[in-house]
Order: structure tokens, then sequence, then C-alpha cells
């Protein structure tokens, strides 16, 4: 699996009236690992990957489009050196990897963007207060993200 080492991904939060656009408690839910994540990761026979996209090969609205998001949503960007140097220890660091979608989303304009972090997926007996301190810190360097064109 090629890793990503520099660049920009960004990652689709769906907006609820309990968690306002700018809500740090949004950004901090959606950095959790999805069931769509993990159902994903079973199947393709992988480590677990929280899906986002690399912003030089998808723009927003293809990632909209690919996933079918019809609500209103947001863009948080992170920039991949910034998701590199994030420790917590006692954990294994954080990687950005390309990952492919599997057809019919494949085909989609945009699809060869579709990246994943891995390393945020808990391993049985280990605390959940590392992993969720994983997601405040990815959580805090999260930015809104405009829908730009690559």
């Amino acid at each position: 699996m090629e890793e990503i080492l520099d660049g920009l991904v960004f990652r689709l939060a769906t907006i609820k009236h309990d968690f306002p656009p700018d809500s740090p408690s949004l950004r901090f839910w959606h950095f959790e690992l999805s069931e769509n994540d993990r159902a994903h990761a079973e199947r393709m026979g992988q480590p677990a990957r929280l899906s986002v996209f690399d912003s030089e090969r998808t723009t927003v609205a293809q990632a909209r489009a690919i996933w079918g998001v019809e609500k209103e949503s947001a863009a948080f960007g992170l920039r991949v050196p910034e998701i590199r140097a994030v420790h917590v220890s006692g954990l294994e660091p954080l990687r950005v990897v390309r990952d492919p979608l599997e057809p019919p989303l494949a085909e989609m304009s945009g699809a060869e963007g579709h990246c994943g972090i891995e390393g945020l997926a808990r391993r049985p007996g280990e605390p959940k207060a590392l992993y969720r301190e994983l997601r405040v810190r990815l959580a805090d360097l999260s930015f809104r993200f405009a829908d730009e064109t690559p």
C-alpha cells in the first residue's frame, strides 16, 4: 500500500442539528472509525482506515457524490505531515495510505483520491482513552476545508 508523506487530505462530516458546523464536537466525533470503515477493512483484509480523500485528486463535490451525501456536510482538512507527527505513548504512529475503492465506486470521478488513515483502530485490551486522545489531536489539527478543484 502506497504511503502518503505530504499533502492535504479531507474528511466529510454530516452536519447534525446537535453539532453546529464549527463545533469542536462535530470535528472530534467525525474522526471516529465508522462502521463502513471497519467493514471495508474486513472485506479487503487490511487494517481499519479512517476514510479521507487526497485534495489533489478529489474535490469535496466529488467526495460527496462518491458517498452519496445529500445532507448538509462539511469537509475537514488535515495536513499529512501533521497527521504523521501525532504520537500517543504506547501506540503506533498514524499513517496515511492510498486506499482504492471497490467497484462501482472505483469508477466514479475523483475515486482515485481515496485514502485512509491507519492507526485509529483500538486493539483488544488497549485503553479507550489513548484512542480518544488520538481523535482529539486530529480534531485539533483539522480545519474547515473549502471545496476547491484540484
